[in-house]
């Protein structure tokens, strides 16, 4: 009888023990769910908010289609952008949410820019896009060091300046942008 007992004591634990590692493994998985399909929706939406800002950059019109387009796209083209970055301030570590603030204000900084008519052509603006290509580069890294990927060369904005790599070597990637 006390074998008995003991069986199905030590079953019931066994269940229990079980079931506490299922939720704390679930739990896991779900915020790294969250983690990546956040930091995905900022990849995703920042290349929109680029082109919408692109277009408000590099387009030649008088100014009171100029001041429409501009608002047509604070209306309609950074609500997305927005909800991304605050999913981003939720779920992130210090560290992504930090790039992503940086990105976030990259973009005000560039579409700024272009509000302000100080991007002209398509020189000026291939300039001006820099810092913002470089801000979300530093994102994309952030975002795979959280999520334990190994590193891997990003590039959004090819220039020619910087020489194609051999392998995935990110210290040499961020010499050759040190040089440039």
């Amino acid at each position: 009888m006390t074998a008995a007992f003991f069986a199905a004591l030590a079953g019931l634990v066994g269940v229990m023990i079980g079931r506490l590692w299922d939720i704390r493994s679930e739990s896991t998985r779900w915020r790294r769910d969250q983690k990546t399909a956040s930091y995905q929706r900022v990849i995703e939406q920042f290349q929109v908010t680029y082109e919408a800002i692109r277009v408000v950059a590099l387009t030649d019109t008088d100014a009171a289609a100029f001041q429409a387009l501009i608002e047509h796209t604070r209306s309609g083209g950074f609500a997305a952008w927005d909800s991304a970055v605050a999913a981003v301030w939720l779920h992130g570590s210090t560290d992504v949410v930090v790039a992503v603030t940086d990105l976030d204000e990259a973009l005000g900084a560039l579409f700024s820019a272009a509000t302000d008519r100080q991007i002209q052509d398509r020189a000026e603006w291939d300039q001006a896009r820099q810092p913002a290509g470089a801000v979300f580069e530093q994102f994309v890294n952030a975002a795979r060091r959280e999520l334990d990927l190994p590193p891997a060369p990003v590039r959004v904005f090819h220039s020619a300046q910087i020489l194609p790599t051999t392998g995935h070597d990110s210290a040499a990637i961020t010499e050759q942008r040190r040089g440039s």
